[in-house]
C-alpha cells in the first residue's frame, strides 16, 4: 500500500511565504512553521480539501460528486509531533489563494494517528491512493479521503469525534457506503427550518 502526497499549486507555497514575511513579530513562531513548508512541502504531507454540503449528500445522485475543492492542507511538525494542520483556502475557480488558519486539535490528532497506524496497511489492497480530506461541516464530519484513479479502491475514514451515523477509525467506508450512512441524517438535517449549508 502507498498512500501518495499531492502536489500543491505553487500559488499555495507563495502563499506560505507571503503570510509569514508579514507576520508580526511576536508571531514568528508561526512564521517559522509556514516557511519550514513553504521549502519542504514534501515533508508535510500537502493534500487538498474538500467539502461537500447538505444538499448533496441527501441525494442519492450527488453526494462526494458535488465535493467541491476548498483549498490545500499541510502537516506541521511540532515539539517533535506532526500535530498542526496548515490550510490555504482558495476560490471555486481555483484564484485567490490566501492563508486560512493554522489548526490543532482532535482531528488533526486523529488524522495523524491513522496515518501511522500500521493496521492500515491490512485496510488496503496493493494499491496507490492519494490523500485528501473532506469536511461536511454542517455534520460535524471531518474524514481522511483515500482517493484512487479506480474509484471502487477509494476509501473514507471519518475521524474522531464523528456523528452517530459513523464510526471513526478503525472503520473505513467505500464512497457508497459512506454516502448511504449519511444520507438519512442528510436529510433530516434539511428539514430542520434552519442550516447552514456549506
Amino acid at each position: 500500500m502507498i498512500i501518495k502526497h499531492q502536489q500543491p499549486p505553487d500559488e499555495s507555497l507563495r502563499e506560505l511565504k507571503d503570510t509569514a514575511e508579514t507576520m508580526p513579530r511576536e508571531y514568528s513562531q508561526i512564521a517559522n512553521m509556514l516557511n519550514r513548508v513553504h521549502n519542504r512541502p514534501d515533508e508535510h504531507w500537502p493534500h487538498p480539501v474538500y467539502v461537500v454540503g447538505l444538499k448533496a449528500m441527501a441525494t442519492e445522485d450527488e453526494g462526494l460528486s458535488n465535493a467541491r475543492l476548498a483549498g490545500w492542507r499541510f502537516l506541521v511538525k511540532s515539539d517533535g509531533d506532526r500535530n498542526h494542520a496548515v490550510e490555504i483556502q482558495q476560490d471555486d475557480d481555483g484564484s485567490n489563494y490566501r492563508f486560512s488558519e493554522l489548526d490543532k486539535g482532535p482531528f488533526i490528532e486523529g488524522m495523524c494517528s491513522v496515518l501511522e497506524d500500521k493496521n492500515l496497511d491490512r485496510k488496503i489492497e496493493e494499491e496507490a491512493l492519494n490523500l485528501s480530506v473532506l469536511r461536511i461541516n454542517t455534520m460535524g464530519v471531518f474524514a481522511v479521503w483515500l482517493q484512487s484513479d479506480k474509484p471502487e479502491k477509494e476509501l473514507i475514514i471519518p475521524i474522531s469525534p464523528t456523528p452517530p451515523c459513523l464510526k471513526p477509525w478503525p472503520q473505513t467506508y467505500t464512497v457508497e457506503q459512506f454516502q448511504a450512512a449519511l444520507r438519512d441524517e442528510a436529510k433530516r438535517e434539511l428539514e430542520a427550518e434552519e442550516f447552514f449549508d456549506a
